[in-house]
């Protein structure tokens, strides 16, 4: 048998865990959420002289965009229901072992991070190409941040906070992890 440091077994430290693994789901939900709300705003139509529209700027126009859109929607309603879930948890009087629990918890975690790390990704490699085009024997994509400036901005902002999402998503794994852990050495 392992010997854990005293502050580990006493309440106050088990309360600071628990309302961690609640206020960090309720914040990936609100980075997802406003991941979502900013990505499905950046649109634009595009100018010519004498205001005459040439073309629009949409998240739907890219596949990558799409894909980010949904996955955040998914992290969102994943982390919302998982913070009721937790909390719900957390309130019950049952003092039996909750290795179960904290091991599905850890599961889904590390889908969902998995998930919105690759949702940003392949909207980072999209908005690099947007930003700065690309120039290869055989391919030539030009920038179009310079003509749609707000449909960069916001589609920047949101993948700004889908990154935070994931962070988020990523210390909940590691406190599921070392949560689980602490279950199974006792």
């Amino acid at each position: 048998m392992t010997m854990e440091p005293r502050f580990l077994r006493s309440t106050w430290w088990n309360r600071l865990v628990e309302v961690a693994h609640v206020g960090l789901r309720i914040l990936a939900n609100g980075f997802a959420t406003t991941s979502v709300v900013t990505i499905l705003a950046s649109n634009q139509e595009i100018y010519m002289m004498n205001h005459i529209a040439i073309a629009k700027a949409h998240y739907s126009y890219s596949s990558a965009l799409r894909y980010k859109l949904i996955v955040d929607a998914v992290g969102s309603v994943f982390s919302l229901l998982s913070s009721i879930l937790v909390y719900k948890k957390t309130k019950s009087s049952h003092t039996e072992p909750q290795t179960s629990f904290y091991f599905n918890l850890l599961i889904v975690d590390m889908v969902m991070m998995t998930l919105t790390i690759s949702g940003c990704a392949a909207a980072t490699g999209v908005g690099f190409v947007a930003l700065n085009g690309i120039e290869e024997p055989g391919i030539s994509w030009l920038p179009i941040c310079h003509l749609a400036g707000k449909f960069c901005r916001m589609a920047t902002l949101s993948i700004a906070f889908s990154y935070a999402a994931f962070a988020c998503m990523t210390a909940l794994t590691f406190l599921s992890a070392w949560k689980l852990k602490l279950l199974a050495t006792h």
